[in-house]
């Protein structure tokens, strides 16, 4: 009797997946067609389907995966995947810090509707029992479908505001079973294999856009984890052999991209944006559990998601960053443009040594030796360098913000335009590093309680010690722009902005309220204003927020974050961008292994990049720059020029202005690279000579083959 009971109760419980679509109910309407696309609604407003007529794929906002036949769905989560959407709202009047996470097909008072409109479909939701409602627009454009949720569509009519919305959480899903892999914006691209076994019942993976602003790692104690870095907007998938690519096209400064895996509670992977309204943070009123708070206003943005139907079967990473490159060019994100191979050399001046009373500097390059170095390595054929000079604000480097007048100890005015009469006759160019974004407690011009940042909880952002404040996005503006009178009487080439390339910020401080897309527009223009100044900006970082305004960006990831669900890292980034906008990794003489990082940057068409100083770093150990194990350049002279040359002299040199279209991993250690001119790269990593498609690949080296060779 008790066996029979329990089979009634699991029988009761337990729906097959394959009963999904006459969950949603009612014959479905078409709404809107062209030429390739047809979109179509079901009566009951929780589900779309777009047709693809050039692939014969139907897609669906409720997961219709073919490998789902007779997957076990409890009945909750049924209803979950069979919404358009999902509201995520707290009650903000009592303070618990509690997300109630309500799929539309789930909420018992949903007053749901929608109208026609040109190309497409407005809904409209209400959610009674929390008496938030919002409105989404589903419209096709060409061959994609464009997703926009209005903020003039948000309704808080209760005790309950918005916190988030998860936008099309089940358009890209599958199970475990599915032939396919997503991906995400972890670090320069990650993939996850369906039927990689590793993901099951991994954490869900948030990844703000543009990285988490309070999570820089200065910042954060022993206990704290390191944010991801999500440098672009955009997420994919493949699927039985037909994929889709989505871009946030707005508000991507405060959406976050979000990976789900499979799990005992729902065996489904699903990817979706989810577009924020609210952020929390710890409640300081309570120190022994983790209490949040919400912002009480709103963050005011129309969001909107662009999701591109590909053509190609079977994509894969490359196809896809490709699309996206596609989509930056016809957009005008990005153009077409001359590029010329280049050496990027960073100088390191000088760094404080923590004293007992005063921290004097410990300078390891003066300006008038770091024209030295630059003529030592011209001398030993090392062309088109791009040097930047790191470390010359009064005080040392760390002594932010960066301002004038250089610092007493590696030279005056004069040493600085000798520094750059010596590298205009060399062809090179001179940029200076700096950073407008944070200011050090002991640092004066700035005010500790008016001019930081506040973050949700009245919270001034700042490190354990209280020694590094984070400035409001207007007063970092206003000190780059007292430094930019000064710089103007230098004819420098360039500034490179520490700090943008690698976050958004914002301030909720009252007096300096500041959003994250007013902080974007205010680094882009910081960026325009440079490039009007000296011809070229650079950020350390390499977030596609600045693209366009940016020429150049180092410290560009070429790894994921190494989340046990991602299968490979992958280089999306590199593919899209190459040949578009300039960039480079971390300084070779950091790597511990250079040999296989010069291969890297030919795998992934970076330039090379060095950090060099002219005396002993030893005078740098009680400092706290602590990075530069070795960079006294009279020790790395040979390896920069060896290095060097593989890049600006031959095959490579040609290729630094060439999109890359496909990149493979023939095995292991063998990777080959083909670029827009034809022109076919393989790497070999392993310690013997490789052969693939009769070309022979010498070990730990690199062969170019030229179209038609």
């Amino acid at each position: 009797m008790k066996k029979w009971l329990l089979l009634t109760l699991l029988a009761l419980l337990l729906f097959s997946a394959s009963a999904l679509g006459e969950e949603a109910g009612g014959e479905r309407i078409l709404a809107a067609k062209n030429e390739r696309l047809a979109l179509y609604v079901y009566p009951d407003c929780c589900r779309i389907d777009i047709e693809d007529a050039l692939t014969g794929k139907i897609w669906s906002s409720t997961m219709n995966d073919e490998t789902a036949e007779g997957l076990k769905i409890i009945p909750a989560q049924q209803k979950r995947i069979t919404s358009l959407l999902a509201v995520n709202c707290t009650n903000l009047k009592t303070g618990l810090g509690v997300v109630n996470n309500m799929a539309l097909m789930a909420e018992k008072d949903l007053t749901a509707s929608y109208e026609l409109m040109e190309n497409g479909v407005r809904f409209t939701y209400y959610l009674g029992t929390y008496q938030v409602g919002v409105q989404a627009e589903i419209t096709l454009d060409g061959d994609s479908l464009l997703v926009r949720v209005p903020y003039g569509g948000i309704r808080e009519d209760g005790d309950f505001s918005l916190v988030s919305v998860d936008m099309l959480p089940f358009l890209f899903s599958a199970t475990d079973k599915a032939e396919g892999f997503f991906l995400y914006p972890d670090g320069c691209g990650a993939v996850m294999e369906f039927q990689d076994y590793a993901h099951y019942k991994e954490s869900t993976r948030l990844y703000p856009v543009y990285g988490d602003f309070t999570k820089q790692t200065h910042l954060l104690d022993m206990f704290d984890q390191e944010a991801p870095q999500a440098m672009m907007p955009v997420f994919a998938m493949n699927r039985g052999g037909r994929g889709m690519l989505a871009i946030i096209e707005e508000g991507a400064e405060t959406s976050r991209v979000s990976l789900n895996c499979s799990n005992n509670i729902i065996g489904i992977n699903y990817l979706f944006a989810n577009f924020q309204y609210r952020r929390s943070f710890a409640d300081r009123r309570v120190t022994d559990r983790d209490i949040r708070v919400f912002d009480k206003n709103d963050i005011v943005t129309d969001y909107q998601l662009r999701v591109l139907f590909l053509e190609e079967e079977d994509p894969d990473y490359s196809v896809m960053a490709c699309a996206w490159r596609d989509y930056l060019l016809d957009t005008g994100a990005l153009a077409r443009g001359e590029h010329r191979p280049q050496v990027a050399i960073d100088l390191f001046m000088n760094a404080p040594e923590e004293g007992l009373l005063f921290d004097p500097p410990r300078t390891v390059t003066p300006l008038r030796q770091a024209a030295d170095i630059l003529t030592a390595l011209d001398g030993l054929g090392v062309k088109n360098i791009r040097a930047s000079v790191k470390g010359w604000t009064a005080g040392g480097y760390g002594e932010t913000p960066d301002h004038f007048p250089l610092s007493g100890q590696i030279g005056g005015d004069g040493d600085l335009k000798h520094l750059l009469d010596t590298a205009h006759s060399l062809g090179a160019s001179v940029s200076l590093t700096a950073n407008f974004m944070e200011a050090k407690s002991d640092q004066g011009g700035y005010s500790h309680r008016n001019d930081v940042v506040y973050t949700g909880n009245h919270m001034i952002l700042t490190d354990l010690d209280e020694t590094v404040f984070m400035l409001s996005p207007d007063v970092a503006a206003e000190k780059f722009r007292q430094f930019l009178t000064k710089a103007k009487t230098f004819s420098l080439d360039g500034v490179r902005f520490e700090g943008m390339g690698e976050f958004v910020a914002y301030n909720y401080g009252s007096r300096r309220y500041t959003t994250a897309a007013q902080s974007l527009a205010s680094y882009r223009d910081m960026l325009e204003e440079t490039r009007t100044a000296f011809g070229a900006a650079e950020a350390v970082g390499g977030n596609t927020g600045l693209l366009g305004k940016a020429d150049f960006f180092t410290n560009v990831p070429y790894e994921d974050f190494g989340y046990q669900a991602t299968t490979a890292s992958v280089p999306f980034y590199q593919i899209a961008l190459h040949g578009l906008v300039d960039y480079a990794g971390k300084p070779g003489n950091l790597s511990s292994d250079l040999e296989r990082e010069v291969l890297r940057w030919v795998e992934m068409g970076y330039a090379p990049y060095f950090e060099l100083t002219h005396d002993n770093t030893e005078e740098l150990m009680y400092t706290d720059y602590q990075s530069l194990f070795s960079a006294e350049y009279t020790a790395w002279q040979e390896r920069v020029a060896w290095a060097a040359k593989q890049f600006t002299e031959g095959p490579l040199a040609e290729l630094c202005g060439q999109c890359i279209l496909r990149h493979e991993r023939l095995s292991d250690t063998l990777v080959k690279v083909t670029y827009e001119n034809g022109t076919a790269v393989y790497v070999n990593y392993a310690l013997e000579a490789a052969r693939a498609e009769g070309i022979e690949i010498p070990a730990q080296g690199w062969t170019a083959v030229k179209a038609g060779q």
